[in-house]
């Protein structure tokens, strides 16, 4: 007869213990609905920007993302998520302007700068679709004709040009992007810009052209695909957009040209002021002067993809959305920029417009992606993070923040490049040394730790900038050349 209570041992009442967890745990699993899965994906992004770097024996911070937004000085992010081959979740961060603080809402439209080169190649495919245009066209007589216009010399070689290469980049043009032109200032026509003649600011168009030159990206292309396909249909851009595009997918915030009734966010300098007049005109319309919210731009992309991949007809026939979505040359489909193979393919495109930045990525083998816009100068830099954060949440292959080791140099090499660099009359950088890292004291800024990446380039961890100095023959720093994104500055030494 057993006089004593029963008792378990330790190791069987943790078992149980264990054990009770791991049901608990696949309960919640179980329980766990689309709906609330998609907002711990929300929270988790909302909570887990990265970083572009980290350095070694640290962990990569999760940063907040209206910190960073404050910290980048940018008002106002949209983002659509996709999840499956469809919008997942959409959602808006910040305002519209920072003189009244109106809110963004999902409706607001932002400018895309080269996003706005999908749309218009997509437009052209529904026209070469109704047999109106073909890829094959032969576009060179009408440059010819309208960029050597009024002058004296004309070109010897014949133009070997096509809708097909310009809308792959391919025609020879040399590298340009548009720069915009304020409110209230003269608008040039397309074949002003092309001839590079006021009140167009940019150079000629056959300034540097090379047929040979490969895939080169250039505004010009689109312009002139513009120019051509406008003369051919007897509409305006605008117009063949609305019918073939937007009105077909219900697209109600995104149009080119100014806006009328639609709702838009205003753009911001790198300092956070708004830009004068609140946006820029871009005649280049084909090229960089389309409007649109995540939302619908992300709804026009999935008909594109549901398209290629299912074989059915959405805005245009499947053979020609794959072909838009293939390369056509290294790293370009038709309108769209293509990087990795198989399940590291990717649609990736970042926008630019002074004032708005804006990127689109999208793996169409995992049937996932996200369109963001932002209405800032400084808006890459963020939206970077944000993907670093999505990729994390997602298990992308892409976009994972760089472990940057820490390297020492000798102390004469640290004090060659101390002192003052000039930018401007008002603008300077003062360069000191401590330790094994440069401080960099911008006028009017907050100093910046830059640590050693070789002998002569340095990098900063937040934000991620790179600089490198420069020498000349006999070993002297003469200079220094920063890196952010997609600014530069150049800088003499002085002292």
């Amino acid at each position: 007869m057993n006089l004593f209570p029963f008792k378990k041992s330790t190791s069987v009442r943790a078992g149980g213990l264990l054990l009770l967890i791991f049901f608990n745990w696949l309960l919640v699993v179980s329980c766990q609905t689309p709906e609330s899965l998609t907002a711990s994906r929300i929270k988790a992004l909302e909570k887990g920007l990265l970083r572009a770097v980290y350095l070694k024996g640290q962990r990569p911070e999760k940063l907040r993302l209206i910190d960073r937004m404050d910290f980048y000085k940018v008002p106002g992010v949209s983002l659509a998520v996709m999840d499956k081959y469809q919008i997942e979740w959409l959602k808006t961060y910040g305002y519209k302007e920072i003189i009244h603080y109106k809110k963004l809402t999902p409706e607001t439209a932002f400018q895309t700068g080269e996003l706005s080169q999908p749309v218009a190649a997509t437009s052209v495919m529904r026209l070469i679709e109704n047999k109106k245009l073909r890829l094959d066209d032969d576009v060179g007589p009408t440059y010819q004709e309208v960029a050597f216009a009024g002058r004296k010399i004309k070109p010897r070689e014949k133009f070997s040009m096509t809708i097909a290469s310009l809308l792959s980049h391919q025609a020879g043009f040399y590298p340009w992007i548009s720069p915009g032109y304020p409110l209230r200032t003269a608008i040039p026509d397309l074949a002003q810009v092309l001839r590079g003649e006021s009140p167009a600011t940019n150079f000629f168009s056959f300034r540097g052209f090379d047929q040979e030159g490969g895939v080169r990206f250039s505004d010009f292309n689109y312009v002139l695909l513009q120019l051509y396909v406008e003369s051919k249909i007897g509409q305006k851009l605008e117009e063949i957009t609305r019918t073939e595009i937007l009105n077909p997918l219900g697209l109600k915030n995104t149009f080119y040209g100014l806006p009328a009734n639609q709702e838009i966010a205003l753009g911001h300098d790198r300092q956070g002021p708004e830009i004068e007049g609140g946006f820029y005109q871009y005649p280049e319309a084909a090229a960089r002067g389309l409007w649109s919210n995540p939302a619908e731009y992300l709804k026009f992309m999935v008909n594109l993809l549901d398209s290629a991949r299912t074989g059915k007809p959405g805005l245009i026939s499947a053979d020609l959305a794959r072909k838009m979505l293939s390369p056509q040359a290294p790293g370009i489909g038709f309108g769209f920029r293509l990087e990795g193979e198989r399940e590291h393919f990717k649609i990736y495109m970042k926008g630019k417009t002074t004032g708005y930045r804006a990127a689109i990525l999208i793996y169409p083998a995992l049937g996932q992606g996200v369109v963001i816009m932002t209405n800032s100068d400084n808006g890459w830099i963020l939206i970077d993070e944000i993907l670093r954060g999505l990729s994390a949440i997602y298990d992308w292959p892409d976009f994972k923040p760089e472990e940057k080791p820490l390297y020492r140099l000798d102390p004469s090499i640290y004090q060659q490049y101390c002192g003052r660099y000039e930018v401007n009359e008002n603008y300077f950088l003062d360069v000191s040394n401590e330790d094994y890292y440069l401080i960099v004291h911008p006028t009017g800024q907050s100093p910046t730790k830059f640590y050693v990446e070789t002998q002569t380039i340095f990098f900063s961890v937040d934000p991620f900038i790179r600089i490198k100095f420069n020498l000349d023959e006999q070993g002297k720093v003469t200079g220094l050349v920063l890196w952010q994104e997609d600014y530069e500055i150049r800088a003499k030494k002085i002292s």
